[in-house]
């Protein structure tokens, strides 16, 4: 541990640029919590998300904890501003409070103010001090919708002295597949179970279909690019420009993953386009005016990919190692993915040999696959009606994590 603190030493003056950012960008965000400073707080269980896809994820299995013990308290904690306020959009009921960075004394002190039991780490968000001291304080730990690829297994193999503790910290990683399993087994985790992915349970919101975005946008094609990150936008930009030559009505709806990225996606897409809209700003009866639309809004991703006709999950173009297809693959979508999904590695792979997925090596093959499934309608339901099959057919991770933690 000598080592990691004297890393987490070394990145301290960037961590607080970071809280200084929040605390600029987010009138709402406690800043003071992030150094431990929390008010009094019990809990039967606290669940950990670092930001807004993990609070989502985690709903249904929240749904039904909270139906087997409705008298049970909650306390989630995320380290980001969106991830708060989609804690309380969606969790009204819960405390929630901003997780300490991981300085000893922070998360001494916050632990201080804590009475609870039992620490549910959503994905693989392993803080060493933070699972330490919680281990200290007699907290059962259990990792959910545990992934390590083979990359970050490598990763964590070169600095074996720090990581093989830590992940000995761990009650029990419920992990993804079983590749991730034998990788956590490999690396000193004590207990490891293959449950399966608790994201193939996120029900659709009733109020997504109710909305029907797709069908308020008329016969256009619409295809949308989500969860973009630097270097891709400009790409589904560039591609969008062929599409238009051959579609001239169609509408690219581009949903980047970080808010900072909103206006800055918007002045890329400005360069090519003159027709290009926020979403916060335009209503959606108005969106035919428009060649591209920026998805400037938290908690909306099913939302667009409703709209769409052919879902991109973004991540996936460059190295960032792609998000989850299973959204746009509920909604019975027709997803392309590009050739970095290591993130979601099983079940991109799955996906794909259902014929649920296109997987697109470049941006030229990603224009050639977008063009050709604009004209055919036939192809894109065939493509989403397999995705959809798949998701159905892999729910119940939820279930089985119920069954296994023994969350009284």
């Amino acid at each position: 541990m000598w080592l990691y603190r004297i890393l987490i030493g070394l990145f301290t003056p960037l961590v607080l640029l970071k809280i200084r950012r929040f605390k600029k960008d987010y009138v709402n965000y406690r800043a003071k919590e992030a150094f431990g400073f929390w008010s009094p707080v019990e809990a039967d269980l606290w669940v950990h998300c670092a930001s807004v896809g993990e609070v989502l994820a985690v709903r249904p299995l929240v749904t039904q904890w909270q139906e087997k013990f409705p008298t049970h308290r909650l306390l989630i904690t995320t380290m980001t501003p969106t991830g708060a306020e989609q804690v309380a959009k969606t969790f009204p009921f819960a405390e929630h409070r901003y997780l300490p960075m991981d300085w000893r004394s922070s998360v001494k002190r916050a632990l201080k103010k804590l009475s609870c039991k039992h620490l549910l780490i959503v994905e693989t968000e392993l803080w060493p001090n933070l699972l330490q001291l919680s281990k200290q304080r007699g907290l059962r730990i259990d990792v959910l919708n545990a992934r390590l690829s083979d990359r970050s297994f490598q990763r964590y193999q070169k600095f074996s002295t720090i990581s093989r503790p830590l992940f000995a910290l761990p009650d029990c990683f419920l992990a993804h597949a079983q590749a991730d399993a034998t990788r956590f087994e490999a690396m000193g985790a004590k207990r490891v179970l293959v449950i399966g992915s608790i994201k193939f349970d996120l029900a659709v919101p009733p109020e997504v279909f109710q909305a029907n975005w797709r069908s308020q946008l008329g016969p256009r094609f619409v295809w949308v690019g989500g969860s973009t990150h630097q270097g891709e936008d400009e790409m589904l930009l560039r591609i969008h420009k062929s599409l238009q030559q051959k579609y001239p009505d169609a509408l690219l709806i581009l949903v980047p993953r970080h808010p900072e990225r909103f206006e800055a996606v918007k002045a890329s897409a400005m360069q090519s386009f003159e027709r290009v809209a926020l979403r916060s700003q335009t209503e959606l009866d108005q969106w035919d005016k428009f060649d591209v639309v920026i998805g400037d809004s938290m908690g909306e991703l099913m939302y667009y990919y409703q709209a769409s006709d052919i879902a991109f999950v973004g991540g996936s173009l460059i190295k960032r190692g792609g998000h989850n297809p299973i959204e746009p693959a509920l909604l019975g979508k027709a997803i392309i993915v590009g050739p970095y999904t290591f993130n979601f590695l099983d079940i991109t792979e799955q996906l794909l040999q259902v014929n649920g997925a296109i997987r697109c090596q470049d941006e030229t093959q990603l224009e050639k696959v977008v063009i050709d499934l604009a004209g055919q309608s036939s192809q894109r339901f065939r493509l989403g009606q397999s995705a959809l099959r798949f998701a159905e057919k892999n729910q119940g991770a939820v279930t089985r994590v119920l069954s296994e933690i023994d969350f009284r």
